[in-house]
Parts: C-alpha cells; sequence; structure tokens
C-alpha cells in the first residue's frame, strides 16, 4: 500500500517543492525577462534605422571639371566680375518690352551668383556658361520679370553711362 502523507495545513509550504527548485524557477523567469528586454531594445533600436535607398546620391562634381572651372575662371580678369552685361547668354529678351528689359537687366546686373565665383547672375552667365546655379537663377529672374512680379528697381545698381550710351546707339 502506498504512503500517503498528512495533508498540510493551508498556507504553509509544500513539503515536495525543495529550496533549490525554486531557486531555479527564479532564474528561469530572470531569463525570461532579460530576453524579453534583449528583445524589446532590439525592435525599439530598428525602428531608427533610416533607409536611405530611397534618397538619391549626392550630386557632385567631377574634380576635372571643378579644375578646369576654376582655371577658367581664374584668367578671367577680377574687374569683370563687376562689368555691366547686356547680352546674357540663355536669356531671351526678345518677349519683353525695353522697359522689363531694363527692369531684368538691373537686377541681373546687381545680383551676386551663389556658386562662390564673385561675379554678377549676368557676368556668370557671360564668362561660364556651363554654371549649374546661375542658370536657373536668370531663367527665374526672366519669369519673374516677364509675369510682372518683379518691378521696383530702387536701389539696385544702375546701368553705367558708358553702356547707357552704348545701348542708346544701337
Amino acid at each position: 500500500m502506498a504512503e500517503s502523507s498528512p495533508p498540510t495545513p493551508p498556507g504553509s509550504p509544500d513539503p515536495r517543492a525543495s529550496p533549490q527548485s525554486s531557486g531555479f524557477r527564479r532564474l528561469v523567469v530572470m531569463l525570461a525577462i532579460v530576453a524579453s528586454l534583449a528583445a524589446a531594445a532590439v525592435v525599439y533600436r530598428d525602428s531608427y534605422r533610416h533607409d536611405d535607398s530611397h534618397v538619391p546620391p549626392l550630386v557632385s562634381l567631377a574634380p576635372d571639371d571643378s579644375l578646369a572651372r576654376a582655371r577658367r575662371l581664374a584668367g578671367v580678369d577680377s574687374t569683370k566680375k563687376n562689368e555691366w552685361v547686356d547680352e546674357i547668354p540663355s536669356a531671351d529678351l526678345t518677349s519683353l518690352d525695353p522697359a522689363r528689359v531694363e527692369i531684368f537687366l538691373r537686377f541681373a546686373n546687381a545680383r551676386r551668383c551663389t556658386c562662390g565665383c564673385g561675379f554678377t547672375l549676368a557676368a556668370c552667365r557671360r564668362f561660364d556658361p556651363t554654371c549649374e546655379i546661375s542658370g536657373p537663377l536668370v531663367a527665374a529672374l526672366l519669369d519673374s520679370v516677364s509675369r510682372g512680379l518683379v518691378a521696383d528697381v530702387r536701389g539696385l545698381r544702375k546701368r553705367p553711362e558708358s553702356a547707357a550710351a552704348a545701348a542708346a546707339s544701337e
């Protein structure tokens, strides 16, 4: 006949559970908690990674292009940076009336190109027609002047007398 153990009173520890088995359970629970935290940390970290596959690469000039451009611009007399330019390559002024042509030329000869050359927009287009900065700026200026969005030339550089006389004789 099998021996039966006497019933244990409620609230007292189970005599079949050894102190070693409860320590093992604690260890398993702690390992499960640590593993859960590690998994959560990995998921959290990966949520902040950026997928750069959709971002186009930066456009950069090849070293030979920038060196050739620098050599070409270095050969230009520095006094030409402020020279008045009446004929701007790639700017078709035939659709503008004379008053708007004057507004366009005053802006183009007053504003500096932002490519770093030091020229005005007009001079940059004249001495460096391949400039990727002045081309769109001149096109936008021409569009704004032709649509009448730019009309106030107060404070802008005026046409020099020698250029005004030359323009009047044409």
